[in-house]
């Protein structure tokens, strides 16, 4: 496991080297010492490591087949790939021979099937070939925080290396929850936490290893502490540690990034910086982590490195651990997923009314805090994850769908809503409540609805309408989506009793991020019943079914009733009406 203290290992074969940086690199067949600079003789594709296409090949076809969905799997295809300048390679067409007639017909028939077999196959490995030829590829920064189990350190390299097959390229700081004492000490015992870091790395080197990967353990170089003008003397220097402060003011080089990615391994960074006197001090991992975050996401290191990478900024914010993700009150296990701009100072408040997660999930908090400092400097499109290292298959699905292991706004209580350990963080968008037309941006709200339905709005008809039963609007970040509710009666001729969903929108431009969860869970908090009708063709009655309760069909018309919440049996009828009765609101 991850910490366990080989006491074999001599610290002989640490080297110093004169280079800007220090690193091993570790191979099945020889280890290699010394700086990674002399060892850039291998000419290799940026980001493509040395292993087996066909084994590539394979496992592409195999997560787009397993995609759940064709739209994620194009998803996928459109995120991983550049556009090509080439046509598509075109499928071969098998000519078929003739067979002599004194062959068996049920021979025939297996050779036949044989060939078909064989062309399907080279069909798909065209399509594959075609298709990645200007492969797209990303990256994730990961922290792998040990100590893990023998049989969870083989699951998480296993997870890596798929990750680097499929165009996710990982960069991994390593932590372990065992360093945390030695870590308070300083740099009275960093000799001896050097060593044990070193041990750990390899270790991990050679799991990776064993799963077909490659990886480079860089110790020296990457960070440099920075201090204030005058505060370098050396006696300042020596007195202070860095080793618990995630807010520390760290320097990051890059130096070492583009050899890795030409080699196609996996960096192994280990959390030492060097100080103004160019001595090695231990830093806390998850300041490492945001300074790296930071430094990767600056432009103008791809362009100082001339790397041809699309993009330098993470993908992914990964951490794989032994607690899982973020803990939850309102369901078994962790958080689905976290809207962070939203949800912050809840996740905050949630752990200190729970003072038991500091020994179940001690550092899932300080991981939060880091996850939300460096998604804050990071695209929208970015994304964290938390998964715990007994199972980090997640991270495949995720990577396919860009969305959490299912929806975050199904019904806590159905026996059909799985748990899980794993959490799925963005930093997302704001959520507005406005309980006023007044305060509404309707331009923008009718460009909403009207993107989302494909329809055109009849904007005056529908607000007179919505003068007499308006409730709530919820918006989320600039009218990316927004759930509107009036109050009804049966008549519909003024603001009534009964909660009914008039619109629920989200921009096509922003769907697959996790809005339409956003909306629903404050549809749910702040309405325990809801009725909402919805044309009985909608390709979303599926997405509506699971979240109801009950559903109804109205008779002579072509739309479906649903509801949530005790009040649905009870007011069936009145529900039913008000559904019959709604005017339409586009033209």
């Amino acid at each position: 496991m991850i910490g366990f203290r080989q006491t074999l290992f001599l610290n002989k074969f640490i080297q110093k080297s004169l280079s800007p940086y220090c690193c091993k690199h570790y191979h099945a067949s020889r280890t290699i010492m010394g700086p990674l600079v002399e060892q850039q003789k291998t000419e290799a594709p940026i980001f493509m490591p040395k292993r087996k296409k066909n084994e590539v090949r394979d496992l592409i076809l195999e997560v787009l087949n397993k995609a759940p969905s064709q739209r994620e799997a194009m998803s996928y295809i459109k995120r991983f790939t550049l556009p090509s300048t080439k046509s598509p390679v075109p499928v071969s067409v098998e000519t078929k021979k003739s067979i002599p007639s004194t062959i068996p017909e049920k021979d025939v028939q297996s050779k036949q099937s044989q060939q078909s077999q064989q062309s399907s196959a080279s069909r798909n490995a065209e399509f594959v070939d075609s298709l990645f030829e200007t492969k797209c590829e990303h990256i994730a920064l990961i922290k792998i925080q040990g100590p893990f189990t023998p049989l969870d350190l083989k699951s998480v390299s296993k997870t890596l290396v798929r990750l680097q097959n499929l165009g996710l390229m990982p960069i991994v700081i390593l932590d372990n929850d065992e360093w945390r004492e030695m870590l308070k000490g300083g740099s009275s015992r960093f000799d001896e936490l050097k060593q044990w870091m070193m041990e750990d790395s390899a270790n991990f080197c050679e799991a990776l290893e064993n799963a077909g990967g490659r990886a480079t353990t860089i110790y020296n170089g990457v960070f440099t502490l920075a201090y204030e003008e005058g505060d370098n003397n050396q006696s300042s220097l020596e007195s202070r540690t860095l080793s618990t402060d995630v807010d520390a003011n760290i320097n990051v080089s890059l130096s070492w990034l583009k050899s890795s990615l030409k080699l196609g391994h996996i960096p192994l960074i280990l959390p030492i910086a060097l100080d103004g006197l160019s001595e090695q001090k231990t830093i806390h991992p998850n300041a490492g982590m945001i300074a790296l975050s930071s430094s990767l996401s600056d432009l103008s290191n791809a362009t100082c490195l001339d790397l041809k990478t699309p993009q330098l900024e993470p993908m992914k914010i990964i951490v794989i651990n032994s607690e899982g993700g973020i803990p939850s009150e309102e369901r078994k296990g962790s958080h689905v997923f976290i809207n962070i701009q939203q949800e912050y100072e809840d996740i905050k408040k949630s752990y200190k009314e729970n003072p038991q997660w500091n020994f179940t999930h001690p550092t899932g908090l300080e991981n939060f805090e880091m996850i939300n400092t460096c998604l804050k400097k990071l695209p929208s499109t970015t994304s964290a994850i938390m998964v715990p290292a007994y199972s980090p298959t997640g991270l495949i699905y995720n990577l396919i769908t860009d969305k959490p292991l299912f929806s975050s706004s199904l019904p806590l209580m159905a026996p059909t809503t799985p748990s899980t350990t794993t959490t799925v963080i963005r930093y997302g968008m704001p959520v507005y409540y406005h309980n006023s037309l007044s305060t509404i941006d309707i331009p923008a709200l009718k460009s909403l609805i009207e993107a989302s339905f494909s329809r055109k709005l009849d904007v005056d008809k529908y607000i007179d309408r919505m003068k007499n039963s308006f409730d709530l609007t919820i918006v989320t970040g600039d009218y990316q989506g927004a759930a509107i509710v009036t109050m009804e009666d049966v008549e519909g001729n003024e603001k009534g009793d009964i909660p009914y969903l008039d619109k629920f929108a989200v921009s096509p431009n922003c769907q697959g991020i996790g809005i339409a969860d956003i909306l629903w869970k404050q549809l749910q908090i702040r309405y325990p019943n809801l009725m909402w009708r919805s044309r009985d063709n909608n390709g979303v009655n599926k997405w509506y079914f699971e979240r109801s309760d009950g559903n109804y069909k109205i008779p002579g018309t072509h739309w479906m009733m649903f509801w949530y919440g005790n009040d649905g049996t009870n007011k069936l009828k009145a529900y039913a009406e008000t559904a019959k009765n709604m005017p339409v609101s586009f033209i």
